[in-house]
């Protein structure tokens, strides 16, 4: 996890902040479509939609619960009657790597039909950045923002680490597919670390702080996603934060 002072300002941090307490009352699909949209100071995008899905064996998503938040309509439909959900490499990688893409990147990986790059630049959708969280492996969400302005830069991957996880909580309520169904107990040395996860820091930097050994903050880690059903370090920051089982700030 990239740390946040290195990469973002300070008016990008506490930006960041304002959006992660607005986030933990976010209830319905309008509060979310704007929250989203408030990304637009931090990220130069000018299309945005989020998403819920099943994902089959073979990580293709294979039901959804689309939010459309600025996407041309027409281009949905279109995506929607080519089955373009079947060819399009940054859907699959998202659910299988759950990682920061940047489109560009993921095409030359993957090199997808001439089809269905040229009827996205149609809509002006060439360039953009896609990220998601898996629940369990079996169900997972996809945000995507799209734009002629939006280039590769490790500004907007971090932003894109941090927010996405607190979106997420938001679609999963929203969804009503929260993972977290009972009260979660975590010790005073979980909590802490958590803590020191939320400013970005190392297993190794956690245990230079704390003064033991990285496999014992690996194990504590390990520990706490297991408690709380997530899958990526950010993620279980979010989890805690929504739960308020660790302070925001």
């Amino acid at each position: 996890m990239k740390k946040l002072g290195n990469l973002l300002s300070k008016n990008d941090a506490v930006y960041l902040l304002e959006l992660i307490y607005e986030s933990l009352s976010c209830n319905n699909e309008e509060e979310l479509r704007k929250l989203i949209l408030k990304l637009k100071y931090s990220i130069p995008f000018e299309f945005a939609l989020c998403g819920f899905g099943k994902i089959s064996s073979d990580y293709q998503a294979n039901s959804y619960n689309i939010i459309n938040i600025s996407y041309p309509s027409e281009w949905l439909e279109l995506y929607v009657s080519q089955r373009f959900d079947k060819i399009d490499p940054v859907v699959k990688e998202n659910f299988t790597t759950c990682r920061v893409q940047y489109w560009n990147e993921t095409y030359k990986k993957h090199n997808p039909p001439k089809e269905f790059i040229h009827s996205a630049e149609d809509f002006g959708l060439e360039r953009g950045y896609s990220h998601g969280i898996l629940d369990n492996g079996r169900k997972g969400s996809l945000f995507s923002f799209s734009g002629d302005s939006i280039e590769r830069h490790p500004r907007t991957e971090t932003i894109l680490e941090y927010i996405i996880p607190h979106l997420h909580q938001c679609l999963t309520r929203i969804s009503g597919q929260n993972n977290v169904r009972h009260k979660v107990a975590l010790s005073p040395r979980e909590k802490e670390i958590l803590k020191w996860l939320k400013n970005g820091k190392t297993s190794w930097e956690i245990s230079v702080i704390l003064s033991i050994s990285q496999d014992t903050i690996k194990f504590h880690v390990k520990r706490i996603m297991q408690k709380l059903d997530a899958v990526k370090r950010t993620q279980a920051v979010a989890i805690a934060i929504e739960h308020g089982l660790i302070d925001i700030d």
